[in-house]
């Protein structure tokens, strides 16, 4: 029987280092428990919804737990299930100290980023507003500081020019299993030694709140359209045009400039709608009024140009 480990994670994008653990466990090493988040009220009628890691473990029937209070509940929890190595791959919980000193061989961490870039809470979203044309993931040891410990490798993965934060983590979820491979066997044998971050070259991404999907005109076309495909899973782009919250399924940039102020709608162009931005246009293709379907901007034209 190989090395016992635990997994912690509540975000889908682990779901496949979940599924690669679980298919190696019994020969390599012993999955012996998942940890995630509990279940959360969502939806119209706030039922409560299991995470993609809590529906995958209980599919797989794996031992599992949802502590509502990690900070006390998890130390217990570890001691019974006896793991000598921890995997975290976005758990949303920073681990006490005494917990990382619990496991004999300590805990590793995947990070969605190829760090000391984009550390924090929303690395996916991070690399495609700031347009990068690479991203990947990085395996680290974890350490109290967020994102900060040595890491022991990068997976590199291509971010095309149309990339959206659904489409990349796919690419990232696939990436994390290829590190697992190269990687975990070496882990438990000691015969890989992690490298210290450049502290000088880190970079950082913040909480995504509700209320950053708002479009400020004020800014670049290219900054805008690269934040509704950053924002396309949550919580979506917006505006506000007549007292309605108008979303943006999609959008691409204008072939000209304009010298109308910012926030200006132009028209109706080859099926898109045309906004003045800071520099250059938005072409909103996709628009959805509130309590409507998403639908071609053309089929919400009129909308724009009826009167009050």
């Amino acid at each position: 029987m190989g090395k016992r480990v635990v997994f912690l994670g509540s975000d889908g994008i682990g779901a496949a280092t979940l599924k690669f653990l679980t298919e190696k466990s019994g020969t390599d090493w012993e999955l012996v428990g998942v940890v995630s988040g509990p279940d959360r009220p969502s939806g119209r009628g706030l039922c409560l919804h299991a995470n993609p890691i809590v529906e995958m473990a209980k599919c797989l029937q794996l031992p599992l737990f949802q502590p509502e209070f990690p900070k006390t509940e998890l130390l217990p929890w570890l001691a019974e299930r006896r793991p000598e190595l921890g995997i975290v791959f976005a758990y949303g919980h920073i681990l006490r100290q005494d917990v990382l000193d619990a496991l004999p061989l300590g805990w590793i961490n995947l990070h969605a980023s190829l760090l000391p870039e984009l550390r924090g809470p929303s690395p996916v979203a991070g690399a495609i507003l700031q347009r990068k044309l690479e991203t990947g993931i990085s395996l680290m040891q974890l350490v109290r500081r967020m994102d900060a410990g040595p890491v022991y490798g990068t997976a590199r993965v291509a971010v095309d020019p149309r990339e959206t934060t659904p489409s990349l983590r796919e690419k990232l979820s696939a990436a994390a299993v290829v590190l697992m491979k190269n990687f975990l066997a070496d882990i438990f044998a000691g015969q890989v030694v992690a490298q210290e971050q450049d502290e000088n070259a880190a970079t950082y991404t913040e909480m995504i709140r509700k209320e950053d999907g708002l479009l400020d005109f004020r800014k670049s076309a290219a900054e805008l359209e690269a934040q509704v495909r950053a924002y396309a899973e949550w919580p979506g782009s917006f505006f506000i045009n007549r007292g309605e919250c108008i979303r943006v399924g999609s959008a691409a940039l204008g072939v000209s400039g304009t010298t109308e102020a910012p926030g200006t709608i132009i028209g109706l162009r080859n099926g898109a709608l045309e906004i003045a931005t800071g520099n250059g246009i938005l072409c909103c293709l996709e628009l959805q009024r509130p309590t409507k379907k998403m639908l071609p901007a053309d089929a919400v034209w009129r909308f724009f140009t009826h009167s009050p």
